[in-house]
């Protein structure tokens, strides 16, 4: 079985180098105002951390065990620094509207309604009354395609306050843009 044990270092960067390479490119293209050379560094330190912890016993494949450590350790990386990286971020509120048209057609979805471009003012009036931290997660969730998980992580909060943040955030949109089109003053 030639993927049961973990290859030594000079292995590693020959076998696994581009594949690092390649993780951190896809977890850039999400989180945009991460810097690829510590992704890559991230990467690197989760890749040796596999290497020594990975025990062929446990019946995994090196790759399938590596990959959780590395991607894991990118988004710690993250998260260390997180706070300042997120200070510097500026979420462009045209690019979070085209964002929010292009993927809130279901009729289900409560975007949709607020979508149509004849609601389109509204839709950014509504988006402007959200909490900071409200449209902070809609941006990334619609804007970066980020997962309730990945949102937690970037904001360093539980999933599940993402997505009651997201839930609530989606729910005062709903509420804004049919007072708003009922005629009612909206606060």
């Amino acid at each position: 079985m030639a993927d049961a044990a973990a290859p030594g270092q000079a292995e590693l960067t020959a076998l696994y180098g581009h594949w690092i390479k390649r993780m951190a490119l896809l977890m850039k293209a999400r989180m945009p105002w991460a810097d690829l050379d510590d992704m890559l560094q991230w990467g690197a330190i989760g890749m040796m951390e596999a290497s020594q912890r990975f025990n062929p016993e446990h019946g995994v494949p090196f790759q399938a065990f590596a990959a959780r450590r590395i991607k894991g350790a990118m988004i710690d990386g993250l998260r260390r620094e997180g706070t300042r990286r997120r200070s510097q971020a500026i979420f462009d509120q045209d690019a979070v509207d085209i964002a929010v048209h292009d993927n809130g057609d279901g009729p289900e979805d409560p975007l949709a309604l607020l979508t149509r471009v004849d609601n389109r003012t509204l839709l950014v009036e509504a988006l402007r009354a959200l909490p900071q931290l409200e449209y902070r997660v809609l941006a990334l969730h619609f804007y970066e395609e980020l997962n309730n998980r990945e949102i937690a992580s970037v904001l360093d909060i539980s999933e599940g306050y993402a997505s009651r943040l997201r839930k609530r955030a989606l729910e005062a949109l709903a509420l804004h843009i049919n007072a708003a089109q009922r005629g009612e003053f909206v606060s």
